[in-house]
């Protein structure tokens, strides 16, 4: 357990140190280093994710929610999740 830690903390000091001379990337910046898609799951299902690069976010198929990556670094805090339009058309069957 302790080796799959220390791959994703040096995939993450990876897609940091691809920022600009200033450490701020522009717009959304990188997109998410693959080698981290092995360790996160979405934190409501615990259920793999998978990327979309055009995006840049993490989609959970199953609930219809995506979270963004911002500089490379995936936000996923619930709340910040947003409804995929799979998401919005299952709450309006459900109407």
């Amino acid at each position: 357990m302790l080796r799959a830690g220390r791959g994703a903390v040096a995939a993450l000091r990876r897609a940091a140190g691809s920022r600009g001379a200033g450490g701020q990337g522009g717009g959304q910046g990188p997109g998410l280093e693959p080698s981290l898609l092995r360790f996160l799951v979405c934190p409501l299902s615990k259920r793999p994710l998978r990327y979309d690069e055009s995006a840049n976010e993490l989609v959970n198929e199953e609930l219809g929610i995506a979270y963004p990556v911002i500089d490379g670094i995936p936000n996923m805090i619930p709340e910040t999740a947003r409804r995929t339009q799979k998401q919005a058309e299952a709450v309006k069957e459900q109407k």
